[in-house]
């Protein structure tokens, strides 16, 4: 019965062992954490992040109404609008900054990979490729984290930029990575202009006029790079990073799982209330 009761004891401290250890992996050690987000911070956009936006932007341009009518008939215009939602973020943040706009040609590979995967969207044989994304559900959810993750990335970067040129202007700093976060929405006016019926139905009205949870995010994100990057928060910008990815796939797990939109609303509807005096829509 002791050699019964010593072994299970045995068992129990191993287990205690590999819990502490993955504790740690979880991150109570800050320099796995530190790890962990250098190991995220240095993986290259191209393949692994830009090839899954551009697959997303390209299914998102082909569920639009009409738009294979619109591709098979302007398929330059169609190509053209691909590559203004891909490059979106250099663009708007180029313009804020006073940049040359040709820099966003700089990666060849963005260009190349919008290239390709508007042809495989569009115009794969036998739509091999379109319904092969619909069907496969967790392919669309990796898709949708890998761009989440480039998304706190990229917000990261237009920081640093805006930092570059007016350090420690946290006015700027936190308008570049806005503008950066919620670059695809801004660019969707041109695409209205664009393909006109053809361009996105359910995008809502013109975004400064109707705040989509994306440019809140964004918003979010900005002012919490800009501490970090002005040395007013005490993280590194990688472990930045790697917390604003997570507040990005906690959100997109919010809209798949719970089926909320926008979970700032109540966030409005409080300081609507509290900071400022409310009035009935003026129809």
């Amino acid at each position: 019965v002791s050699s019964g009761i010593n072994a299970e004891y045995g068992e129990f401290q191993t287990f205690q062992h590999y819990f502490k250890r993955i504790n740690l992996s979880l991150g109570e050690d800050p320099s796995r954490m530190e790890w962990v987000a250098d190991q995220l911070s240095n993986v290259p956009f191209f393949p692994y992040l830009d090839i899954p936006y551009c697959v997303l932007m390209a299914v998102f341009l082909r569920e639009n109404k009409d738009s294979v009518k619109f591709a098979v008939n302007y398929p330059i215009a169609s190509l053209v609008i691909l590559v203004l939602y891909v490059q979106a973020n250099v663009i708007c943040v180029h313009i804020l900054l006073g940049l040359p706009l040709v820099a966003c040609l700089d990666g060849a590979y963005d260009t190349l990979s919008a290239v390709i995967c508007w042809w495989l969207v569009f115009f794969c044989p036998g739509d091999l490729f379109f319904k092969a994304y619909q069907n496969i559900i967790p392919l669309q959810f990796v898709i949708r984290v890998v761009c989440e993750a480039r998304h706190a990335r990229l917000v990261m970067i237009a920081c640093q930029e805006g930092h570059q040129y007016y350090p420690n202007h946290l006015t700027i700093i936190i308008l570049c990575g806005l503008v950066d976060g919620c670059s695809g929405r801004l660019m969707m006016s041109l695409d209205r202009k664009i393909r006109g019926e053809c361009a996105a139905e359910n995008d809502g009205d013109f975004e400064l006029k109707q705040v989509s949870e994306v440019t809140k995010a964004s918003l979010v994100l900005a002012v919490f790079y800009s501490l970090i990057i002005t040395g007013l928060a005490p993280i590194s910008p990688n472990v930045g990073v790697l917390c604003g990815s997570l507040f990005m796939v906690a959100l997109l797990l919010n809209n798949i799982i719970l089926g909320r939109h926008d979970p700032f609303v109540p966030l409005q509807n409080v300081f609507w209330k509290v900071a400022c005096s409310k009035h009935q829509k003026i129809e």
